[in-house]
């Protein structure tokens, strides 16, 4: 009788271990060398500000991802290279006088830019539970495009500076931000927080990520999440308006379908709302401690898969 308990307790500490395991192997990535996985991004932004009438801007992006896994190190180190496919671009800005679409055909030159983009490979190493640790070569690429010949220096410089803040290294750290760097730090966890930089029109914003592991089934985990902007970041900036100090808040929601085999991300519809507050510190026609707020809307559809040989 005694060893017939003396089994059943440590069956009762063992069981909660079992479990634990198996979610600890859920909660990371499993990602296999030579295989390249795929990311595929719907990014729809809105941005309107109280400066004027009308003032307002639309963005429309559209892009793939290709991750091939290079090698596993440490083992919790994935080395793997990047390239861009499918790349669509349309920002309207009529205040500004900004209009560009990369499928109107009206401009060789943005045309050429996204073609060199997407011949582009770069690298970046991350760990199991998805920190970026390491970018290589999309800014140097990036830094080429720049010096290259143009008859209009002025058009290079606008397409350029678009492009860098939808596709370039700071936007996609925070692209990998918000959809890669998902699972936690020690694992197994049903409620966690990861903390990341994210770029927003160029500003490195502190974000806290507060993850819920909500459900799993045989080939998913269910993970919701809600993003916070961290207050009191204050950025001071020249401008047309004079020397202005910008203050970011912000949130943003998650509603992730990880794979249970791989952990890579299938599919997540997010929701970001930003609100950027302008004081003017300096100006030639503005008061100063003059106030003026900007409200951007965005949403991301991002899919995932496993490319198939």
């Amino acid at each position: 009788m005694k060893r017939w308990c003396h089994q059943i307790f440590w069956l009762f500490l063992a069981g909660p271990f079992a479990v634990a395991t198996a979610q600890e192997l859920s909660q990371s990535y499993r990602l296999i060398p030579g295989e390249t996985y795929l990311l595929s991004l719907d990014i729809q932004q809105n941005t309107r500000s109280e400066a004027g009438e009308g003032d307002a801007i639309t963005l429309s992006s559209t892009l793939e991802m290709e991750f091939t896994v290079d090698s596993l190190k440490d083992p919790d180190l994935i080395h793997m290279s990047v390239q861009y496919r499918a790349l669509s671009l349309a920002m309207l800005a009529p205040e500004m006088g900004m209009d560009i679409n990369s499928t109107s055909n009206t401009s060789p030159l943005l045309t050429s830019l996204i073609d060199s983009l997407e011949q582009t490979r770069f690298c970046v190493v991350t760990d199991a539970r998805g920190a970026l640790l390491q970018q290589r070569g999309l800014a140097a690429r990036f830094g080429e495009l720049a010096s290259q010949p143009a008859r209009d220096t002025a058009e290079l410089g606008v397409i350029l500076q678009t492009l860098k803040e939808v596709y370039g290294p700071d936007a996609f750290s925070s692209l990998f931000g918000l959809f890669i760097t998902v699972y936690p730090v020690v694992r197994p966890m049903s409620n966690w927080t990861n903390d990341i930089t994210y770029y927003f029109n160029t500003r490195p914003v502190n974000m806290v990520n507060r993850y819920t592991l909500s459900r799993t089934t045989e080939n998913l985990m269910i993970i919701q999440g809600l993003g916070m902007i961290e207050a009191g970041q204050q950025f001071r900036e020249q401008t047309d308006m004079g020397v202005v100090e910008s203050e970011v808040t912000g949130t943003q929601t998650y509603d992730l379908q990880m794979d249970r085999v791989t952990g890579w991300p299938l599919k997540c519809v997010s929701r970001q709302r930003v609100v950027v507050e302008t004081t003017i510190i300096e100006s030639a026609y503005l008061p100063e401690g003059l106030k003026i707020p900007s409200y951007t809307e965005t949403v991301f559809e991002v899919n995932g898969s496993k490319l198939n040989p």
